[in-house]
């Protein structure tokens, strides 16, 4: 059960972290299309101006740092979860080590009763025998 529950959280963080690389991707991305952006209008300055152009590029660059600071929220927040669910899988590791080590002192003492019950028999049997 324990094994399942850890099994579970690495999945669920595994989940987040992707999430958090696919937005990080996505801010890059942005980034490289607003520098490919205002390298192509700085082509276009050098021939006859276009205030329509210029317009364009200009909205277009708002929207891009629009998408910019909200998908900087948005990283933020994927990066909380991806530590909630992180701080989650080191709770159900150590859930899981805590079973496993009392699952084994209760193994131990069982085999430490069969072997003192043992002990006890052959001695009966062995003062029984004299």
């Amino acid at each position: 059960m324990k094994e399942h529950v850890e099994k579970q959280r690495q999945e669920e963080h595994a989940v987040a972290v992707q999430q958090v690389y696919i937005q990080q991707e996505k801010l890059q991305s942005i980034a490289s299309e607003k520098q490919q952006t205002m390298e192509s209008q700085r082509e276009r300055m050098t021939g006859p101006l276009h205030p329509h152009q210029l317009l364009i590029a200009s909205r277009y660059l708002v929207k891009l740092k629009r998408d910019t600071i909200t998908g900087s929220e948005l990283l933020r927040a994927l990066e909380r979860e991806a530590e909630v669910r992180r701080t989650r899988l080191v709770e159900a590791t150590k859930q899981k080590k805590i079973h496993e080590k009392l699952k084994e002192k209760q193994q131990q003492r069982f085999v430490s009763d069969i072997e003192s019950h043992e002990k006890k028999e052959l001695d009966e049997i062995a003062v029984n025998g004299y």
